[in-house]
C-alpha cells in the first residue's frame, strides 16, 4: 500500500476551499502538485461537491480545451462546480477562460496546476489581480518527511527539549534528509541505490523537458556547465563575472540563465541585508538550489556528511528550505555581511523587524558567533537571534537579545518567532 503523505499546503487549501478566486498552485516538477489538486478532488467527493478533472497531457483532455472557448465555458459551468486543470500552460486562452468563469459564474472554483514563473507569465497574460490565490508547492519538509521514516516527533515549539533519544533519532534522519532531499518519490524507493538513480533521473528530466525547452540546442552543454559550477559554489556570494569567464559564456547569457533557473523554483536567489551603511555588501547576492538531493546528484554526489567538506553549506540549504517552506506573510530571508566580513547566514525580516539566523555543523558549546554579536550591536531592533547546530540545545542572552541555540530540525518554527 502506498503510504499518503501529509501535505500543509492541503490545511491552507482547505481554509480558502469557498473563495472564488482562482487558484494558482506553481512548483517545480515532481514536487506533488498533482497529488495535491487530486487530494483537494478527494475532498470534493466527500463533501458530495461536483467536479472535473483534467491533464492537459493527456491529448485527449487538451482536446477538450481546442474547442471554442464558449463551448468549453458552457460545459465546465454546467459539469462542474469546481474544475481541477493540470499543466495549464498547455491552455492557450487561460486568462480568458479563468476570468471568464470568475466574473460570470462566481460558484465555480478554478485549481490549476504550473510548473513555473516563466509559464504563469507567459498563459495568465492579462491580469488576474484579485482574481487568482497563488500556492506554491516545495518539496517534502522535514516534518512531513518524518513520518515515512520513524515514528519520533519533532518538537512543535522552541520551550520542547527533546529527550537524548529522540534528539539522536532526528539527528540521524535529518542527516539523511540532507544527503536525498524531500521530493516525494523518494518515499516510495527502498534502497539508497534506488534513491540515487531517481535522483539522477529527475536532473536529466528537468535539463530534457523544462531547460531544453527554453534554449538553443548549442546552449544546453554550456547550461550543464553552469548547474555543476552552480551547485559547487552553493552558499557563497555568486560572482556573475567569475561564471561568465569560467564559461566562456557573456554575461548576458549568464544572467539570463540565472533568471530562468529561479523562474522555475530551480534557484532561490538570496539578496543581502542592509541599512543604508557603506560598509555592508549590498550587491551581492548567494545562490541556494531548491532541494538539497537535487544539487547533490548535479554534482553526482551522494557521501555521508561526516566524508564531505561541503557538509556546512548542505546545513544552510536545509535551514533555508525550511523557514522557506513556513514563512508567514510580508516575511523575507535575506543575508548580512560587512566589508570587514563580519556575517550571519541568514536574516529573517517581518515588518522591518530582523532575527538573526546562523548555521553550524558543530559547536562545542554555546558560543555566541562572532558575525551573530556584531549584528546585535549594530541593530538594537534585532530581539533574537538563532544558532542552529548538531547537538546544543540552550538560550542565553547577549546585551539583553535572546539567543537561542537548537539543533538544525528547529529550523522550521524559526518563521513563527515573529507572533506575540
Amino acid at each position: 500500500m502506498v503510504m499518503e503523505l501529509s501535505r500543509d499546503i492541503l490545511e491552507r487549501l482547505r481554509k480558502d476551499f469557498d473563495r472564488k478566486e482562482a487558484r494558482i498552485i506553481i512548483g517545480p516538477r515532481q514536487v506533488g502538485k498533482t497529488t495535491v489538486l487530486k487530494r483537494v478532488a478527494k475532498h470534493c467527493s466527500v463533501r458530495k461537491i461536483p467536479y472535473v478533472y483534467f491533464n492537459l497531457e493527456v491529448p485527449a483532455h487538451a482536446e477538450y480545451f481546442a474547442r471554442p472557448m464558449g463551448v468549453v465555458l458552457k460545459e465546465l459551468t454546467a459539469k462542474g462546480q469546481v474544475v481541477f486543470i493540470d499543466e495549464f500552460h498547455y491552455l492557450p486562452n487561460a486568462t480568458k477562460l479563468f476570468k471568464a468563469i470568475f466574473d460570470q459564474y462566481p460558484s465555480v472554483r478554478i485549481y490549476a496546476s504550473g510548473s513555473s514563473v516563466i509559464e504563469m507569465h507567459k498563459h495568465l497574460k492579462e491580469s488576474l489581480a484579485g482574481r487568482r490565490l497563488l500556492y506554491r508547492v516545495f518539496p517534502l519538509s522535514f516534518a512531513e518527511w518524518v513520518p515515512s521514516r520513524s515514528k519520533v516527533r519533532l518538537p512543535g515549539s522552541w520551550s520542547a527539549a527533546v529527550p537524548k533519544r529522540g534528539h539522536a533519532a532526528l539527528r540521524r534522519l535529518s542527516e539523511e534528509f540532507v544527503i536525498f532531499g524531500g521530493m516525494p518519490g523518494l518515499v516510495h524507493e527502498k534502497t539508497a541505490g534506488d534513491r540515487k538513480r531517481l535522483l539522477l533521473d529527475l536532473v536529466e528530466t528537468y535539463i530534457q523537458k523544462d531547460i531544453k525547452a527554453l534554449l538553443r540546442e548549442e546552449d544546453i552543454l554550456s547550461f550543464n556547465r553552469l548547474l555543476s559550477l552552480l551547485a559547487s559554489q552553493e552558499g557563497g556570494i555568486l560572482s556573475e563575472i567569475s561564471l561568465s569567464q569560467m564559461l566562456n559564456y557573456s554575461l548576458r547569457q549568464v544572467r539570463k540563465d540565472l533568471a530562468i533557473l529561479q523562474q522555475m523554483f530551480f534557484l532561490s536567489v538570496i539578496k543581502p541585508f542592509f541599512n543604508n551603511r557603506g560598509r555592508e555588501l549590498k550587491q551581492a547576492n548567494k545562490i541556494y538550489f531548491f532541494d538539497t538531493g537535487i544539487r547533490n546528484a548535479i554534482l553526482r554526489d551522494f557521501r555521508s556528511l561526516q566524508d564531505r567538506d561541503d557538509k556546512g553549506e548542505l546545513w544552510e540549504s536545509f535551514v533555508l528550505a525550511e523557514m522557506q517552506k513556513n514563512l508567514g506573510v510580508g516575511q523575507d530571508i535575506h543575508y548580512w555581511r560587512t566589508r570587514r566580513k563580519d556575517e550571519v547566514d541568514f536574516i529573517i525580516v517581518q515588518d522591518r523587524t530582523p532575527v538573526a539566523v546562523e548555521v553550524k555543523s558543530k559547536l562545542s558549546g554555546p558560543d555566541i558567533p562572532q558575525g551573530v554579536r556584531v549584528f546585535l550591536q549594530q541593530y538594537p531592533d534585532c530581539r533574537k537571534a538563532v544558532v542552529l547546530n548538531n547537538d546544543i540545545f540552550q538560550k542565553v542572552v547577549f546585551d539583553g537579545r535572546e539567543v537561542i541555540f537548537a539543533p538544525h530540525y528547529y529550523a522550521r518554527l524559526i518563521p513563527a518567532l515573529f507572533r506575540k
